[in-house]
């Protein structure tokens, strides 16, 4: 089963560019199936526009030895009997495979003008290190996550995804401030249906072969293989370790943190790490997508930078796997620590959009969860899945108002939709499956 990727959407007006595009996310996350999503948008055109294109992998050692003894004559060879006028799309799955991959893109950039070529990556690092100076200017990265919660209805419950996908957009435009939105104030009447399909979405994640098991012990062993393979294999090798037990005991002491204040001191004492060792590996982490950090809001951008971040999971079922833990959110004392990353995920997937994410929080304890800035503006965005049933915000996200001014907030709930004012702060209260 294919299922359609938000991603199609944001990369498409770069399809027709010169630039070459490179495609970046975990492993698993579905970037070899995103290249045939690519292929067959393409062979859908009408037959006057429609490209040539052409799939390899550099898993295939053979192609990828003809790549680096020669990548023009490997190019050209596919270009063989292809109309003059008609654009050829190469697309390179596992590009990071290939030594010195950014020299010689650069060569077939600059000496084959016909081709345009779509590579992926599982790692920043490894794309960045295969790439690197040579093709600055030349190409454009796109990043894939796992499924988002749209997708993940998509590939789940039709009926709920065709829900999401009529109400995600009109909380979008008035987050985007690009229309004033008309939302009446009332319990959301899918609620019922899309809570569950939220929790289930929180504790499995979105890595597409989970979500397309057929039940739970199937998933609990792709979500183990994805751990064991992808963990203590591959980043194993890129921190150079002797053992995995460090990177083990770091994985699920971060698990265990999510949406809390990092305190290096005790995070590198619990995961047995000096504080350069700590470093090296908690950025070997957010270079592979296994966790993501974000900084506090402050007016002084040098308080931001020294100040300590907190971290999320770039997937849930990931985390889950890390701390052996699947039940159910409502026995779990980590829900609300659980919504906020899913919330994170959702957020961060729209932020071809947005400027950055940060959260806030003042010496007296104040703290919001997210501020979403976007042309100047800075959006403070409370979770709180919980039952509303009257708007009601809490001091911290009053102070923050009073404090700041901003035109537009955002509260999170379980389920309901409401708005109200503070000072001239709109106030949107939705149900934070619909973010």
């Amino acid at each position: 089963m294919i299922v359609s990727r938000d991603l199609l959407t944001q990369i498409k007006p770069f399809l027709k560019r010169k630039e070459f595009l490179a495609v970046i996310g975990p492993r698993q996350a579905g970037k070899t199936t995103f290249l045939e999503i690519l292929k067959q948008h393409w062979l859908q055109a009408a037959p006057a526009a429609r490209p040539e294109v052409q799939t390899i992998t550099f898993e295939d050692r053979r192609l990828l030895a003809q790549f680096e003894k020669d990548p023009v004559a490997l190019v050209r060879s596919y270009l063989r009997g292809t109309p003059e006028r008609r654009p050829f799309y190469l697309l390179i799955d596992e590009f990071q495979y290939a030594a010195a991959g950014g020299q010689k893109l650069k060569l077939i950039y600059d000496t084959v003008p016909k081709v345009k070529i779509v590579i992926t990556g599982s790692s920043s690092l490894e794309i960045k290190a295969a790439v690197g100076k040579y093709m600055v200017g030349r190409i454009l990265t796109f990043f894939l996550p796992p499924f988002n919660f749209g997708e993940f209805l998509a590939a789940t419950q039709k009926r709920l995804a065709g829900v999401y996908h009529e109400q995600h957009p009109r909380l979008l435009d008035w987050l985007n401030m690009k229309k004033p939105g008309k939302f009446q104030e009332r319990q959301d009447i899918f609620h019922a249906d899309l809570i569950p399909a939220y929790e289930r979405f929180c504790l499995w994640g979105g890595y597409p072969a989970v979500v397309l098991s057929a039940n739970d012990p199937e998933r609990r062993k792709v979500l183990g293989d994805i751990y064991n393979n992808y963990l203590l294999k591959d980043i194993k090798s890129l921190l150079e370790l002797a053992t995995e037990r460090e990177l083990m005991s770091l994985s699920q002491v971060l698990a265990t943190q999510i949406g809390n204040i990092v305190v290096y001191q005790n995070l590198g004492q619990s995961a047995g790490l000096d504080h350069r060792q700590l470093k090296r590996h908690l950025r070997i982490l957010e270079e592979t997508y296994i966790c993501r950090e974000v900084r506090p809001f402050f007016r002084n951008r040098q308080k931001e930078l020294s100040k300590n971040p907190k971290l999320y999971f770039w997937d849930m079922g990931f985390r889950n796997n890390v701390m052996e833990n699947f039940g159910r959110l409502e026995k779990r004392p980590d829900a609300g620590a659980m919504i906020e990353n899913a919330v994170f995920i959702q957020m961060h997937g729209l932020r071809v959009a947005v400027d950055k994410i940060n959260f806030w929080r003042t010496k007296a304890g104040a703290e919001v969860d997210f501020i979403w800035h976007q042309n100047g503006q800075a959006l403070p965005v409370e979770v709180k899945f919980s039952p509303f049933s009257a708007p009601k915000i809490t001091k911290s996200l009053a102070s923050f108002i009073d404090t700041f001014q901003p035109e537009r907030a955002l509260v999170l709930t379980r389920d309901y939709w409401g708005r109200m004012s503070r000072n001239k702060t709109r106030i949107l209260f939705a149900p934070a499956y619909y973010m």
